[in-house]
């Protein structure tokens, strides 16, 4: 989710790996049409190797796709929840509003009805704390704050044993 603007872009996985995240980072971004500066996350394990209050390492790969892209990946600190309510509060207003009671025959026919319900939904609702229609305040102020979309997608590959 941006910040300013409260825009966001759900996506749906199967896990929580490295490949995963990076895949839905990557995915957020070309939804948005550019890069934001600094990306917040949490300290999951496929993101973060070391949580530290200081000085978080974070997986290798993630810290590749940060300087590809050009954005700055900060976790949030280990055990402060507060750090991370914005992006709660929309994972809940996401479950509850457009998920919730339906079925769905796959992860991707999912994923279609999320981006139908951002763009439909949750782009036009008027936000309770900027006062604003969401999508209309990121088009005016917040897009032209990104940075531009690297010039190809990162090579994420998925690794496994033979």
């Amino acid at each position: 989710m941006l910040c300013h603007s409260r825009k966001g872009n759900a996506e749906v996985v199967f896990r929580q790996t490295t490949h995963d995240l990076l895949q839905a980072l990557e995915n957020a971004f070309w939804h948005s049409g550019g890069v934001p500066k600094i990306v917040v996350i949490e300290n999951l394990r496929a993101a973060v190797k070391h949580p530290d209050w200081y000085d978080p390492e974070l997986v290798p790969t993630l810290r590749a796709f940060e300087e590809h892209s050009g954005t700055t990946i900060l976790p949030t600190k280990p055990c402060t929840p507060r750090h991370k309510s914005k992006v709660e509060c929309g994972v809940d207003y996401v479950q509850e509003d457009s998920l919730r009671g339906r079925t769905f025959a796959s992860l991707l026919e999912q994923n279609d009805c999320l981006a139908h319900w951002e763009a439909t939904v949750a782009d036009l609702r008027v936000h309770g704390t900027t006062r604003r229609q969401v999508g209309e305040h990121f088009s005016a102020s917040e897009r032209e704050a990104l940075m531009e979309l690297p010039i190809e997608r990162f090579g994420n590959f998925s690794g496994a044993r033979r």
